[in-house]
């Protein structure tokens, strides 16, 4: 995987050097056309594309094997790894009214985490948010397991929908100039859309929807799931 994904990103760097040296070319001496800039253009697009795509593969990949968390975050972008951590940290230390205060996405991974904690689930001490968003049930999974729509690349920005949906995307990628992290705190949002509108047609709170989601989920492996996950686990 890592040879393809080298020699995408290869073809990639010589295209890029190209359409560059060709860009300032044509300032000096006026011969490259425009419809060779373009052409130039969508060469890199493509070539970002596909490395796009092996990245994605090569991520899920990874997760499939169950590898520790850390492995993962040469994925993700530098942002997503912060507000991870901060996630972690409000996980063990914020109280029901500053969680409920949070965003129903954010509320959802708050609450799955101290689930697993409760339950002593966590074969890992580090980076423990991030195993749970991409653990199996995790909030990954609700996107991953459904089937995809093709990859779009628009410059620096790439993005995955649905195949029911492909333009309306669900998970969002960055171009680092090298390689692709997928931005997993603005793609999280995208994914559990969905299920917040079960909230609104119910006329539930975030809490109350996530609470739902959980006891649904988890019904018959644990028991309390119930509002006392709005308060930080007590330490044993």
């Amino acid at each position: 995987m890592h040879n393809v994904k080298d020699t995408i990103l290869k073809s990639l760097l010589v295209t890029l050097s190209i359409f560059l040296w060709s860009c300032a070319s044509s300032g000096a001496a006026n011969k490259t056309t425009a419809t060779e800039k373009k052409e130039s253009y969508q060469m890199i697009q493509e070539e970002k594309q596909l490395l796009l795509e092996n990245t994605f593969k090569e991520m899920l990949a990874t997760i499939k094997r169950g590898v520790a968390p850390d492995s993962l975050l040469p994925y993700i972008t530098e942002e997503s790894r912060y507000w991870l951590d901060d996630l972690e940290q409000a996980a063990l230390t914020e109280s029901s009214e500053m969680v409920s205060a949070r965003s129903f996405h954010e509320i959802l991974a708050i609450l799955s985490y101290r689930l697993f904690q409760r339950e002593h689930l966590y074969k890992t001490e580090q980076y423990r948010m991030l195993y749970l968003i991409t653990a199996k049930k995790g909030i990954l999974e609700l996107v991953t397991s459904l089937p995809l729509g093709p990859f779009e690349v628009k410059n620096d920005r790439g993005s995955l929908g649905l195949a029911k949906s492909p333009k309306v995307p669900v998970i969002l990628f960055v171009w680092d100039d090298i390689s692709w992290r997928m931005d997993l705190k603005n793609s999280i949002p995208l994914i559990t859309k969905g299920l917040e509108s079960i909230g609104v047609k119910k006329d539930w709170s975030n809490t109350e929807l996530a609470l739902y989601l959980l006891e649904k989920e988890f019904r018959y492996d644990f028991r309390n799931i119930d509002k006392s996950l709005l308060d930080p686990v007590p330490s044993i």
